[in-house]
Parts: C-alpha cells; structure tokens; sequence
C-alpha cells in the first residue's frame, strides 16, 4: 500500500465511505450552518452606521410617518375635530305608502254577480257611496226570512189583541161572579204567552233585518223588498278609488277583491334604518321628509313605529313615519329621504366624513401627531348631518385628523401589515 499523502486515494477508499456519505450531509450542513449565523450578527454589529437601530421584528401597524413633501404629493388634509351644538340626526331611504288606517281593500261579501259598476279609478267617493251592484240567491233568501218575520210579527200581535181582550173580558165576569176563577186564570195565561210570542216575533224581524243590513240592503224605504233585489258595494270610508277589479258580469265569491279606495290626506313613510342608528330612532319623535318631486320643500313627519327585528339581508330596521299630504302633492310609492334623529340639540365632537375610514369592519380615524405621524385610531361614530359625523369617543375636541387623502394613509398601512400577517 502506498503511502504517499499526494497521492490520489485509492479506488477501494472511495468505495468503502461512498454509503456513509448521505448520511453524513445533512450534520455537515448544520455544523457549518451554526458556524456561519455568529460570524453575520458581528459583521452587521460593527458594520452599523452610527446613530442607526435595528429593524424591528415586525413593521408598525398603528401609525405612518410621511415627510412634509410626500404629504403635500399625496394631496393629504388635515381639520381638527370640532365641539359644537346639534341635534343629532341622520337621513333613510324610504318610499311612500298607502296609510293602512286609511284604506279599504272592499271584497264581496257573498257568492253572485257584478251587475252594475258606479265608479272608476281616480273618482273620489264619499262615505256610504254605491261604487258597484251585485245580484246574488243571498239577498233573496234574506228578503224571504224577512218577509216571513213581519208575517209572524202581524200574527202574534192579532193574537196578543184578541187575548187581552179575552182576559179583560174574564176580569169583568168574576167580578160579576159569572165566570169561575180557574177560568179566569187562564185567560191571564193565554195572554201572558200571547206577549211572550210576539216578543219572539219581533226578535226574529230584528235578525232578519240584520241579515239584510250585513248585506248592505235597508227596509226603510221599501219594507217588501220589491225594490232592493241587488246588492250594493258601499265605500266605507271618503277617499280616491285607487283599483277596480271588477266590471259588469262578473262572478264573485266571497272575499273576491272589487276596490280599493283610500284617503290621501295622510300617507306613511317606510323608512329603512341600519341598526347602527336605532338608537337615534323613537316613537313620537318629529321627523322631515323629502322628494325628489318637490326638492326644495320638506315635509313634516312623526315616527309612529320602529321595527322589532332587523332584516338579515340588509342589516336594517323598518320605521315607519306619518306625513301629512296636504293638496296630494306627494303620491304612494314615491321614493324619498326621511331625516330622522334627536330632536333637542346637545353638544358633541365631530369631524369631516372623509376622514372615517373603515379598517377591520371598524371606523377608525387617523390623528396627526408631530414630525409628519399619523396614527390610527379606532372611533364610535353617531349620526351624520351635512358633511360632518359626529365622533362619540375616540377623537377629543382640537385633535387633528387627516381627512382628504386618509384613505392613501389607510393604503399605505395595510401594505405595510401585509408582510407580518403572512
């Protein structure tokens, strides 16, 4: 054997180590690797320019520092927070309604046919007026029953007539001694059940006369009935027929729709409310709404109802507002903007709306701090009126805050997040 140490080694060597290497790999890696990170840590120690301080771990997620010129080029605003003296107060979509205390939806009350139609949509009818005519086997069976009561009632008063003419006879005779006293007492029977007979008589007229009142039709003028064969369809209360649904001929069942007439006097507002704002938001409060129609007139309006449960689609809360509408300027399904809120003024802090900028689902602000800083910082928000929302807590009055550009400012510092929330 050779024992040269220049000498390349022989072939059986590498044979013999070459099954042991892979194994070996992976602690020679290491062993270098623990050797190497020391040796970085001092040449970046004494490598360090003078004054300069170590990364951080993480970058900053609550603030983002700009210099002067990079905020002039950013175009970023700053206002201060204001204390002022307001009523707190908030807009809502809504649309216009048909007051439902004011409106009747008329169905036919028996099964049978339009045979007349008196009034057409847009008429305005009075209470008590005939819109349409109905034909129906009901209202000749209620005549009949009625017919038949007066028939009985008539009877019952001949026979109450001719026994109490019988009992007054019979008085006179046992007072004479002519006429037994078991005699006597029952001719005052007879007309005690004489009076109970017609009293059931003239219940019977009184039901039968209902029957024709339920079904619209009096006896006052014509107590045959020869001329009260049809039955009316009487608006119950004034307003504007607003729907037909039927015309001459046509059949009806019960609860058959035929009009709908309401009063316009008064309408309802049905505004949609986020739940954020609910408690701004009571019975009885004044509210002003506004259309598109008439921009520059607000109407006067009251909260008569808010909604037990919020729409899970939408997030909000139906409340329902009163208007009054006098000359019919505003009109059902119009849509509109209700101001709802406080209605006696008290003082808050607000801010411009530009500078909420929602992070995290949250509204937070960013406050301008000295040497170009901006931090966030998360704030409860009240209602919005005319460009300014007002900030319940989290910004105190004559703290500065970044408005135009905020969101450039909010930008900027998820992107400087991004790398830590990987």
């Amino acid at each position: 054997m050779s024992t040269n140490p220049g000498a390349p080694a022989p072939e059986g060597f590498w044979k013999r180590h070459q099954r042991h290497l892979p194994r070996r790999l992976p602690r020679v890696l290491l062993a270098v690797g623990l050797l190497l990170v020391p040796a970085v840590v001092v040449i970046r120690l004494f490598t360090a320019k003078p004054g300069e301080e170590a990364a951080p771990a993480a970058a900053a997620t609550d603030a983002v520092t700009l210099g002067e010129k990079s905020i002039g080029l950013a175009g970023i605003v700053v206002a201060e927070a204001r204390s002022v003296t307001r009523a707190a107060t908030f807009e809502a979509p809504a649309v216009l309604a048909l007051d439902e205390a004011r409106t009747a939806r008329i169905g036919s009350l028996v099964e049978g046919n339009v045979v007349r139609v008196l009034a057409e949509v847009g008429d305005r009818v009075g209470r008590g007026a005939v819109l349409a005519e109905m034909n129906s086997v009901v209202v000749h069976v209620a005549w009949a029953d009625y017919r038949k009561a007066v028939s009985e009632r008539r009877r019952r008063e001949t026979e109450l007539a001719y026994s109490t003419q019988a009992a007054e006879r019979a008085g006179r005779l046992h007072a004479d001694k002519a006429l037994s006293l078991q005699e006597r007492q029952r001719a005052d029977a007879d007309l005690v059940a004489a009076r109970e007979e017609l009293d059931r008589a003239n219940t019977e007229v009184r039901r039968a006369e209902e029957a024709l009142e339920h079904l619209g039709v009096t006896n006052a003028e014509d107590p045959s009935g020869e001329s009260g064969e049809s039955i009316p369809v009487r608006a119950p209360l004034a307003g504007v027929v607003l729907e037909k649904f039927v015309t001459a001929g046509t059949a009806a069942t019960p609860g058959t729709p035929l009009f709908v007439v309401s009063d316009l006097s008064a309408l309802w507002a049905m505004a949609e409310v986020d739940e954020t704002r609910i408690p701004l938001v009571a019975s009885g409060r004044p509210a002003k709404l506004f259309v598109a129609a008439w921009p520059d007139r607000p109407f006067d309006a009251k909260v008569t109802f808010v909604g037990d449960a919020v729409n899970p689609k939408t997030r909000r809360v139906t409340v329902r507002c009163a208007v009054p509408n006098p000359g019919g300027l505003l009109k059902p399904e119009m849509y509109a903007r209700v101001s709802l809120g406080e209605s006696a003024p008290r003082p808050m802090v607000v801010v411009p709306e530009a500078a909420i900028q929602e992070m995290d689902g949250k509204p937070h602000v960013f406050v301008a701090g000295e040497k170009g800083r901006f931090a966030k910082r998360e704030v409860a928000l009240g209602a919005t009126s005319e460009g300014l929302v007002e900030v319940r807590s989290g910004v105190k009055a004559g703290e500065k805050v970044a408005t135009t550009g905020s969101f450039l400012l909010k930008s900027q510092l998820l992107s400087a997040s991004a790398p830590a929330e990987e």
